[in-house]
């Protein structure tokens, strides 16, 4: 057992359970420290993040704090970290490009950001975890509890190679990271034909697959699919405008895809999807 491991061992002594059997020894079970990197270019930003962090989370342990990128590099080379918390905008090169730099990611990621709509966007189509400047503390503790988790089951990196190159793709080369019951589908935006509300659920058709049901509600999947792309037609479906292959006003308004199927238009979204046909 590592120095580390005794320290842990020995805090946790009081708290230790009983076996039941007589002469028993004390079940002694091991606290798994996370070993965090923060880095972000403003100083006071690392202060009061070193504060919550100590206050909300004692798992997690900051090995090192860098107010650049560059600085970030060699630490993470260095402390081998579980868990860095990055912020985006930085000068001379922002977080993003970073880890392009760094090349192979074996270690979660927390974003940091204040007001970088886009970035934010990103990270919610990808399933990326981030945090709004200035850091609430239940949000901060709800992050690193997921931090953790991923730990455990292994997993989480996909979502930051996926976040990389949608990064740099526009919207419709993009992939969305899709709920399922064992984790996430990435899913290429394009392919998307239409979405429609099945209660606080959304059926996703894609092309040539299986309809898919996830656990978003089709508000929550409309702000995460590029408006550009989609269109609401009715307050229970969201289309793939280029799948439209007819729009007819018989039996009230209803648009015919590619796919063979037809979706009832609703008096409400009619003349905003006529406009957007270029049919006004």
């Amino acid at each position: 057992m590592t120095l580390r491991e005794t320290e842990i061992v020995k805090s946790n002594w009081p708290t230790a359970k009983l076996q039941s059997s007589e002469g028993s020894k004390p079940a002694i079970s091991k606290t798994v420290m996370i070993r965090a990197i923060i880095i972000d270019d403003e100083p006071h930003c690392i202060r009061a993040l070193l504060r919550d962090l100590q206050l909300n989370c004692p798992i997690v342990e900051v090995a090192d704090t860098c107010n650049s990128a560059k600085d970030g590099l060699q630490a993470i080379k260095l402390h081998q970290p579980d868990l860095v918390f990055l912020d985006v905008e930085m000068p001379w090169m922002n977080g993003f490009e970073m880890l392009d730099l760094l090349g192979e990611i074996n270690f979660s990621i927390i974003f940091t950001t204040a007001h970088d709509e886009f970035a934010a966007k990103a990270f919610r189509i990808s399933a990326v975890d981030y945090l709004l400047k200035p850091i609430d503390a239940n949000d901060l503790k709800a992050a690193v509890k997921k931090v953790e988790k991923k730990m455990e089951e292994g997993s989480g990196v996909r979502h930051i190679t996926n976040l990389l190159a949608n990064i740099k793709q526009p919207s419709g080369s993009q992939k969305i990271a899709l709920p399922q019951r064992e984790g996430y589908e990435f899913v290429d935006v394009s392919s998307i034909v239409y979405c429609s509300a099945e209660g606080a659920y959304t059926k996703v058709l894609i092309l040539d697959k299986k309809p898919m049901l996830i656990s978003r509600t089709l508000g929550d999947v409309e702000e995460l699919l590029p408006p550009e792309m989609f269109q609401r037609i009715h307050h229970s479906s969201l289309v793939n405008v280029d799948y439209i292959s007819q729009f007819l006003r018989t039996d009230g308004g209803y648009v015919v895809l590619k796919t063979g199927e037809k979706l009832s238009v609703s008096k409400a979204k009619r003349e905003n999807l006529m406009a957007r046909l270029g049919l006004k």
